[in-house]
C-alpha cells in the first residue's frame, strides 16, 4: 500500500492504542514509542517519556537496598540484542516513581522482544509488560493466612482450595486477555509474521500473510507455506529451512521471492530464531518476512551498472590500440587500393583486408558507443527531419516484405545529439525490429514532443521536462522478462552466432545516456516490442549541415605530424606526402613544440595525437596558442572522449578526428583545416 494511500493505517497512532502496557525501545535502550495503557500504569506522560532512557525515567528505588529491576531488565535487554531473540524475564518487582515524589511497589511479568532491519540487526525492541501487582499481594496472604491458619473464605482447606482456584480463572482469564492483545498488535504489523513448532511446521501466521499472499492462514500452517514460493525457490528454501531446524540454528536467514496477489511475486527477506526452553530446548520458531522487492532491484541495477562500466573501461583501454593498428591495416590498404589497377587480381584481397579493419573499427565504435566513451560530434537537429531524410535507407533495411510506417510529431522536435551516431540509432533498431518479425510484419517509427513531470520519471531517468520521444515498435515475437532484462548487455543476443555481435541495442543505450536521454522498452511474448528513446527538448536554433568539399590536392603546404606509435605515424606522413604536402615527424609533443619555437613561421598545420607520453596533444595545442595563436592544429585520438578530457578537456570548435583513420579522411580533413585558416587570416586581414 503507498504510503500516501488515504486508507493507510496509521501504525504509530494503533500502536498507541493498543490496550496493552507496551514501550518501544531503540538498541541503546532509549524510550522511542510507548502505549496510551502503559502510560496510564506507571503514571506518567508521554511527553516525559519520550526520547529519554529508560533507566532514566524508572530508576530502581533507592529506599529498597534489594531493588534489581534496573540490573535484570537491562541483563535481559542485552541478551535480545545478542541473540536477536525475544527474552522471557521471571517475575520481576520493579518499582515505579509517584508523580509527587516517592515509589510505589510494582510487580511485573516483563517479555523484551527484538525488531529486526532488513539485514537482521536488532533495530528496536518491543518491551511488554503485564502488572501482576495485585495477584503477587493476593498470593502473599493467602499464604500468610495459611500459616496462620486463618482461610480467607470459610475453615479448614477446602477455602483456601476455593481461593486458590479462583486465582487461577483469574490468571487464565488474564493469560487469554494477553494473548488476544498479542495478536491485535501481530496483526497490525507490515510485516507476515509467522511461528512454526520446534519441528519447522508453521502453525501460526498473522492477518497480513493473507492480506499479502491471497492465501488464508490455514492453508499456511503445516507445508502449505511452501505453495507461496516460487517455483523456481521453492526446493531451495525448503531445503535450507529444514537444514536451519535440524541442526537448531541460532538463526535462519534468506532471500527468495514470495506470491503477492494472483500473478505478482516480489522479493522477501525471512528471518526467523528459535525460542528456547530453560533446558535449551526449541520450544518454538519465530519468523518475520519482510517486503525488500525495492531494494533488490535497486541491488541488481546497481551491479548492472558496475557490469557495465567494468566492460566500458575494458573497452575504453582497448581502443586505443586497436584503433591504432586498425588504422595501419585500414591506411595502408587504401594506398595499395590507390596505386593498383582494377583489374589487378590482388584487389579481391586488399578490398577483403580493408572491409575487416572497417569491421573491427566497426566494433570498437559500438563498445565505446555502449560505455559512453566515444567521441561525439553534438548538434542541434531535428529528430523527425533525420527520421524522414533517413527514411528510404530504413525501408531497405527493413526489406519489401514488411511495412514501414513513420508518424511525425506536428512541429519540429529539436534535440542536442551527433546527428550522425543517431542515424546508426535508428538502423540498428530497425534492424532489430526487422529480425523480430516474420514476413508482413510492421515496424512503426513515431517522433512526438512531450511534458514529463518528476512522478513520470525514474530517478536514474532526469530531470522533469520537455522530452523529444522517438519510438520504433514492431509487431514481431516480443521478449520475455529474462530477455528484457538483460537486452541492453554487451554480447548478449539471442540471434545464431552467425547473425550478430550482440552489441546493438548496448550501442544505442550508450549513444542515447552520452547525449543526455534515456530509453524505456516494453515488450511481451507475442505483443511486439516498443523501444522509445527519450531526448532533451531544445529551443535553439538547429545547426546547419555543411557539406565536406572533396579533398583537394596539397599545395606543398609543411605539416608537422606529431604521433608516438611509429607504425601509425609513418602511414600519415606516407599519406600526406602522396597528397602533395611537406611532411616534418616528432615522435612526442615535446620535440614537436621545440622544433616549432626554434623554426617559426615554418609549419602551416600541426596534425597530433592526443594520447602521448611527455606532452600529450592537448597541452601541446596549449603551448602553441600562447606562441602562435594562428597555426593551426588539428588532433587525432584513438582514445575515447573520457580518456582525451582527462588529460586536459576539449575546447569548443576543436576537431578531433576519431582513430581508425584513413588516408581519404585524413588528407579531406587537413585540407579543410588549411583552407579555413587562410579564410580566417584573410579575415582578419581584411
Amino acid at each position: 500500500m503507498p504510503l500516501d494511500d488515504p486508507f493507510r493505517p496509521d501504525f504509530g497512532a494503533v500502536f498507541e492504542s493498543v490496550p496493552a502496557n507496551y514501550l518501544l525501545l531503540s538498541a541503546d535502550f532509549v524510550i522511542v514509542g510507548v502505549s496510551d495503557a502503559y502510560l496510564a500504569a506507571t503514571m506518567t506522560t508521554r511527553d516525559t517519556v519520550v526520547g529519554r532512557s529508560l533507566f532514566h525515567v524508572f530508576p530502581d528505588n533507592p529506599d529498597d537496598p534489594a531493588a534489581d529491576g534496573v540490573r535484570n531488565l537491562r541483563a535481559s535487554l542485552e541478551r535480545v540484542l545478542a541473540r536477536r531473540a525475544p527474552d522471557r524475564m521471571p517475575l520481576q518487582k520493579y518499582d515505579i516513581p509517584r508523580p509527587g515524589g516517592g515509589f510505589e511497589e510494582r510487580w511485573w511479568s516483563p517479555l523484551n522482544t527484538p525488531i529486526l532491519g532488513p539485514g537482521g540487526e536488532v533495530r528496536e525492541i518491543l518491551h511488554w509488560v503485564e502488572d501482576v501487582t495485585e495477584l503477587v499481594r493476593l498470593r502473599a496472604l493467602v499464604e500468610r493466612e495459611h500459616r496462620a491458619g486463618h482461610p480467607l473464605t470459610g475453615g479448614g482447606p477446602e477455602g483456601a482450595g476455593s481461593f486458590l482456584r479462583a486465582e487461577v480463572v483469574e490468571a487464565t482469564r488474564l493469560l487469554r486477555e494477553s494473548e488476544r492483545r498479542y495478536r491485535f498488535l501481530s496483526d497490525a504489523f507490515p510485516q507476515l509474521l509467522w511461528a512454526a513448532g520446534p519441528d519447522g511446521s508453521i502453525d501460526w501466521v498473522n492477518a497480513r500473510w493473507q492480506e499479502y499472499t491471497g492465501l488464508p492462514p490455514e492453508a499456511a500452517r503445516g507445508e502449505g507455506w511452501t505453495a507461496a514460493l516460487h517455483s523456481d525457490e521453492r526446493a531451495r528454501v525448503v531445503a535450507e529451512w529444514r537444514e536451519a531446524v535440524r541442526t537448531g540454528a541460532e538463526r535462519f536467514q534468506m532471500e527468495h521471492r514470495l506470491r503477492a496477489g494472483e500473478d505478482a511475486w516480489r522479493w522477501m527477506l525471512t528471518t526467523a530464531v528459535p525460542y528456547r526452553d530453560a533446558t535449551g530446548a526449541i520450544r518454538t520458531w519465530l519468523g518475520i518476512t519482510t517486503d525488500i522487492h525495492e531494494r533488490v532491484l535497486a541491488e541488481e541495477q546497481l551491479r548492472q551498472s558496475q557490469r557495465l562500466q567494468s566492460v566500458g573501461q575494458l573497452a575504453g583501454g582497448m581502443a586505443h590500440e586497436v584503433n591504432n593498428m586498425m588504422s595501419v591495416v585500414m591506411g595502408y590498404g587504401e594506398l595499395l587500393l590507390q596505386q593498383i589497377g582494377a583489374d589487378d587480381p590482388m584487389r579481391r584481397d586488399i578490398d577483403e583486408m580493408v572491409k575487416a579493419g572497417a569491421r573491427s573499427a566497426a566494433i570498437t565504435r559500438q563498445l565505446l558507443a555502449f560505455s559512453r566513451q566515444q567521441v561525439l560530434r553534438p548538434s542541434v537537429i531535428d529528430v523527425g527531419s533525420v527520421v524522414g531524410e533517413l527514411t528510404p535507407t530504413l525501408q531497405r533495411v527493413l526489406g519489401s516484405d514488411r511495412r514501414l510506417e513513420v508518424v511525425q510529431a506536428s512541429r519540429e522536435a529539436r534535440a542536442v545529439m551527433d546527428r550522425t551516431q543517431l542515424e546508426q540509432v535508428l538502423v540498428n533498431l530497425v534492424a532489430n525490429a526487422r529480425d523480430a518479425t516474420t514476413g508482413n510484419g510492421t515496424v512503426l517509427i513515431e517522433t512526438r514532443d512531450l511534458e514529463l513531470a518528476a512522478g513520470d520519471l525514474d530517478r536514474s531517468e532526469g530531470a522533469p521536462g520537455r522530452y523529444v520521444r522517438l519510438t520504433v515498435h514492431d509487431d514481431g515475437a516480443g521478449m520475455p522478462p529474462e530477455v528484457q532484462a538483460r537486452a541492453f548487455e554487451p554480447f548478449f543476443t539471442t540471434k545464431p552466432v552467425d547473425r550478430g555481435t550482440g552489441l546493438g541495442l548496448s550501442m544505442v543505450h550508450g549513444v542515447v545516456r552520452q547525449s543526455g536521454g534515456f530509453i524505456r522498452l516494453t515488450s511481451a511474448p507475442g505483443e511486439g516490442t516498443s523501444i522509445a528513446i527519450h531526448l532533451p527538448l531544445v529551443a535553439e536554433e538547429i545547426t546547419p549541415v555543411r557539406a565536406r568539399p572533396a579533398a583537394g590536392p596539397g599545395g606543398g603546404e609543411r605539416i608537422l605530424v606529431v604521433e608516438d606509435e611509429a607504425v601509425v605515424r609513418s602511414l600519415v606522413c606516407r599519406a600526406l606526402e602522396d597528397a602533395g604536402y611537406q611532411v616534418f615527424q616528432a615522435p612526442n609533443g615535446s620535440a614537436a613544440l621545440d622544433y616549432v619555437l626554434a623554426n617559426p613561421g615554418r609549419i602551416d598545420l600541426v596534425l597530433s595525437d592526443v594520447v602521448m607520453p611527455r606532452l600529450n596533444g592537448l597541452e601541446l595545442m596549449a603551448r602553441l596558442r600562447e606562441r602562435s595563436p594562428r597555426l593551426p592544429v588539428l588532433l587525432m585520438s584513438g582514445y575515447s572522449t573520457d580518456e582525451v578530457e582527462g588529460r586536459g578537456g576539449i575546447d569548443p570548435g576543436v576537431t578531433i578526428l576519431p582513430k581508425p583513420i584513413t588516408p581519404v579522411v585524413l588528407t579531406a580533413a587537413v585540407r579543410e583545416s588549411l583552407d579555413r585558416a587562410a579564410s580566417q587570416a584573410l579575415g582578419a586581414a581584411g
